[in-house]
């Protein structure tokens, strides 16, 4: 058996999460702000050593991404791979218009969310096929560095053997609040600490104030647990919605156990943390996998608005 630490980071506010501008896989930059929390969620994983570093090919993830390494004292170099298929969800010929130009689309087709394929782009369920892809292939890649074989299959697996939780809460919305006001679009690092925000996906963003499934003690000590008890530590640094598309595997194919599936299923806020336990079973079995937590800003509590 093999066990690996998966610390998973969306990477940090653009000017056009600030205005509810879908981006999709434009090739957007950090905002002062942005950049100001990149630098936050590096100090607080400063003292956690990360053995593998998977990004998106996308600006704002690759920025975010390299100042959290630029704070971290313990990874030497560590071994860095841009995957595409980190990317964020192709919204095609929507990209560059308001959340509410893409409410009024789907609305319109009469589909659910779910299905919705925008002219040109990506439907929800194809983005979590190759968030799950990613993931498979990342769980081989380990086994094989430890020496104990290749996972046969990760898909549905745990609906195959019966273990997975399905009655852990409702899911959040896959294409947005119809609710969401746009009026005041002034998204800060404040704001995200203390109220729900949206993304540019248009769903609420998580607004607790610590976070699900374990204690904020644990929570904020937990890059300081022994460097030995892992056989990989693996950072993965992405986008809101691709990281709650995979956030679905785990939980509904892989049977990762959360306390509400409602909060698992909100779109992280600008650098925010989730961490998980994986271990990897020979035999071709399954992962097991434990959330340690989700959503986590408590690094970004008590930052001003730079724009103020």
């Amino acid at each position: 058996m093999a066990t690996f630490l998966l610390t998973v980071v969306r990477h940090g506010e653009t000017r056009e999460n600030k205005e509810f501008i879908l981006q999709g896989q434009m090739n957007t930059n950090l905002s002062d702000v942005g950049y100001h929390q990149a630098g936050l969620a590096g100090k607080r994983l400063r003292n956690q050593l990360f053995t593998h570093v998977y990004t998106s090919d996308l600006n704002r993830v690759m920025q975010t991404s390299q100042a959290i390494l630029d704070k971290n004292v313990l990874s030497k170099s560590p071994h860095v791979k841009v995957d595409k298929r980190l990317r964020e969800r192709g919204f095609g010929e929507v990209e560059g218009r308001t959340v509410s130009e893409l409410r009024a689309l789907v609305e319109k087709s009469g589909q659910l969310p779910q299905n919705f394929k925008p002219p040109g782009g990506e439907s929800p369920l194809e983005v979590k096929a190759r968030a799950e892809a990613f993931f498979h292939d990342l769980c081989n890649d380990l086994a094989g560095e430890a020496g104990i074989g290749q996972v046969k299959s990760l898909q549905h697996a745990a609906m195959a053997d019966g273990s997975a939780e399905r009655d852990c809460g409702t899911e959040g919305n896959v294409l947005g609040e119809w609710n969401i006001q746009e009026g005041d679009s002034k998204s800060s690092v404040t704001q995200a600490s203390n109220s729900a925000s949206k993304t540019d996906t248009g769903v609420t963003v998580a607004s607790n104030s610590q976070p699900q499934n374990v204690d904020v003690n644990l929570a904020s000590n937990s890059q300081t647990e022994d460097t030995e008890k892992y056989d990989a530590r693996v950072l993965l640094v992405s986008h809101g919605g691709t990281i709650r598309e995979l956030f679905r595997h785990l939980i509904d194919d892989l049977g990762c156990k959360v306390k509400s599936k409602r909060f698992a299923m909100q779109i992280s806020p600008n650098c925010g943390i989730s961490q998980f336990v994986v271990q990897l079973r020979e035999g071709g079995k399954r992962p097991v996998l434990s959330c340690q937590f989700l959503h986590d800003k408590s690094h970004l509590e008590n930052v001003v608005d730079l724009e103020l």
